[in-house]
């Protein structure tokens, strides 16, 4: 019986990923008929699975206000992935600004990539387990914020950039392939494999995200 229901569930995941990358690679427009298939949403309780493929993403590009001072993003996640990327955010028509959070040989690595800072620190805890984790970073003023299952690492650091516009969760966006730093995650982290849920995003989201080929998370 369980071998039947993950069939069919396989099945089901690659019809709907089928169908979403067609859509992505067309106008925006179809890839938001894509997400009116599915009940699957990254701020509920039971989020999406993000699935080891290279289009398998999530994608906030309608952000009510730039992510800048005083704003919070937090999110739980689980994988077993040991290099992948969990979020990236960047700045429309900016070549170079850049905040992500990635798992490096199963450790949480956050980087800043600033015009005037370039920031790089790994905190010593094992996220590659299979548990839920929390993640949470906040921006006060020209400081940033990175903390993991509620405690705070490191004191608080310079964060030169401006207001971020869009996040990206799981991969790299094609998209932002023009952007200077989102080539040093295509080399070094990669492609997710795991789940993401209770997304909150405090300069609020006036559309829904764009999902490309994700799945219920199980």
């Amino acid at each position: 019986m369980f071998e039947m229901s993950e069939t069919i569930r396989i099945l089901k995941f690659i019809f709907l990923a089928l169908i979403c990358y067609t859509e992505a690679r067309s106008v925006r427009r179809n890839r938001s008929a894509c997400q009116g298939r599915s009940r699957i949403d990254i701020q509920s309780n039971d989020g999406v699975k993000i699935e080891p493929l290279s289009y398998s993403k999530v994608y906030i590009d309608s952000l009510a206000k730039p992510f800048h001072d005083g704003h919070t993003l937090r999110f739980e996640f689980r994988t077993q992935s040991s290099n992948a990327t969990l979020f990236y955010a960047v700045r429309r028509n900016d070549e170079y600004d850049m905040v992500s959070c990635g798992i490096n040989e199963g450790f949480l690595h956050f980087k800043i990539r600033c015009k005037s800072s370039y920031v790089d620190l790994t905190i010593p805890t094992r996220v590659d387990d299979g548990e839920w984790h929390k993640v949470k970073f906040q921006r006060r003023r020209k400081k940033g914020i990175i903390m993991l299952d509620d405690m705070e690492f490191f004191e608080q650091y310079y964060v030169g950039c401006g207001g971020f516009t869009s996040v990206n969760f799981g991969s790299t966006n094609p998209e932002h392939d023009n952007t200077l730093s989102i080539h040093e995650l295509k080399d070094k982290d990669g492609q997710l494999n795991g789940c993401i849920r209770k997304l909150h995003i405090t300069t609020g989201i006036e559309a829904p995200p764009h999902y490309t080929a994700v799945s219920e998370c199980n």
